[in-house]
């Protein structure tokens, strides 16, 4: 089955299961373990850090027949009637067998919110990070410009495998009054790579840093200028895009499945 999921991350350990913690896929299994009445093991698209949040999770797990005696929406309705406030099934729908979240995914979309000059939402202050001054928002498009392609971006993140490499489609930056997001799409992401790229568009909005800046970041020879990553609170997984998608949902700029050259890279490790 192929699941579409939505979580606040504000008491999550992360998403991946970890000993001795809350995350998602444990309170995936756990309610689903519950439901079958069998271990159930559930497969995540990406991977997603402590405090991050959700709204086009994509998750996979085999349901026996007589788990879906009733349809999807029933078995949808049981299984959220089971999970805690904080984590819902948003769609649910059969899958071929072969299907992996993670390795069949194309591009994956990441939001990450702010709020400029000073403003205070207190319903917003788990989703959005909250700053003083105002921010130059030209100036972000434009570095945000200068990500987008197959790029090395060793200097805004980390990956276990050692492989740096990513295809960026697009960064957007856009103002709504006080509000100002980033949107990241890529076919895969290093750990904390959209926070790092986040913080530079930050210092560029503060005019910290030079627009041109970024490409000496991407040289790798000014990693210092990356700084700190932004809080987690921020950053939203937006969406999962996959090949057999519809096509109005793929990225903008770029409609295409990706080159043989970035088929290797799985997902993310964390963001």
């Amino acid at each position: 089955m192929r699941a579409t999921i939505e979580y606040d991350g504000t008491a999550f350990a992360g998403s991946q299961v970890q000993p001795n913690a809350r995350t998602v896929q444990g309170e995936l299994e756990e309610a689903l373990n519950r439901l079958m009445g069998e271990r159930t093991r559930v497969r995540l698209a990406g991977r997603t850090d402590a405090g991050v949040h959700a709204t086009g999770q994509v998750a996979s797990f085999f349901v026996p027949r007589h788990g879906a005696d009733g349809g999807w929406p029933e078995l949808r309705r049981r299984l959220n009637g089971i999970l805690p406030p904080d984590l819902a099934v948003r769609s649910l729908g059969a899958a071929r067998a072969d299907f992996d979240p993670r390795r069949d995914a194309r591009w994956r979309v990441y939001r990450y919110r702010i709020r400029a000059n000073g403003a205070k939402h207190p319903l917003d202050r788990h989703r959005t990070l909250e700053i003083d001054e105002p921010l130059d928002v030209a100036a972000m498009q434009a570095a945000a410009n200068r990500m987008v392609g197959e790029r090395d971006f060793a200097s805004l993140g980390a990956d276990g495998h050692g492989r740096t490499v990513r295809h960026v489609a697009e960064v957007r930056v856009r103002r709504r009054g006080d509000l100002v997001e980033v949107r990241v799409t890529a076919n895969a992401f290093l750990r904390r790579m959209v926070r790092s790229i986040v913080a530079v568009l930050l210092a560029v909005g503060r005019r910290r840093l030079a627009v041109e800046d970024v490409d000496r970041l991407l040289a790798g020879s000014g990693r210092a200028l990356a700084g700190r990553v932004v809080p987690a609170k921020g950053l939203t997984l937006e969406r999962i895009v996959y090949a057999a998608d519809n096509r109005m949902n793929q990225p903008r700029r770029r409609r295409t499945a990706l080159s043989t050259t970035t088929k290797g890279m799985t997902g993310e490790q964390g963001t």
